[in-house]
């Protein structure tokens, strides 16, 4: 059976001397969990738009990025759906880090989901 591990795509990153543990642990784990998850992060985020109720499509792109962001700052439910498949890929020793600083973690996922589906806007059809 192929482990967690392997499934994560690898990210070309800087060396790490200068770096806290918790960038070293938002480069190595979260931001390859999150490459990993991408089509299901978006598609999520998609389905939100439509139970959403708001036109978004009609949206100029400004207000565009200003909904992703309030969404995802804002809606409890939607992050915690997108915490939650995030951390559905972490190892057992992955998540003793998590558990350390939970709050930390969470602020370091939304801002790189924020600025991964901001990226990805075009895709959002």
């Amino acid at each position: 059976m192929t482990s967690r591990l392997d499934l994560r795509p690898i990210i070309k990153t800087k060396e790490f001397e200068k770096s806290t543990d918790e960038e070293k642990f938002q480069t190595l784990t979260l931001r390859p969990i999150l490459k990993l998850q991408n089509d299901l992060l978006l598609g999520l985020f998609k389905n939100y738009i439509t139970e959403s109720k708001i036109m978004y499509y009609s949206l100029s792109p400004e207000n565009k990025v200003l909904f992703i962001e309030n969404s995802l700052q804002k809606n409890i439910v939607l992050k915690n759906k997108l915490i939650g498949v995030t951390l559905g890929m972490l190892t057992i020793e992955e998540l003793a880090v998590y558990s350390a600083d939970t709050n930390l973690y969470n602020k370091r996922i939304m801002s790189l989901l924020i600025e991964r589906i901001r990226s990805q806007i075009s895709l959002l059809v």
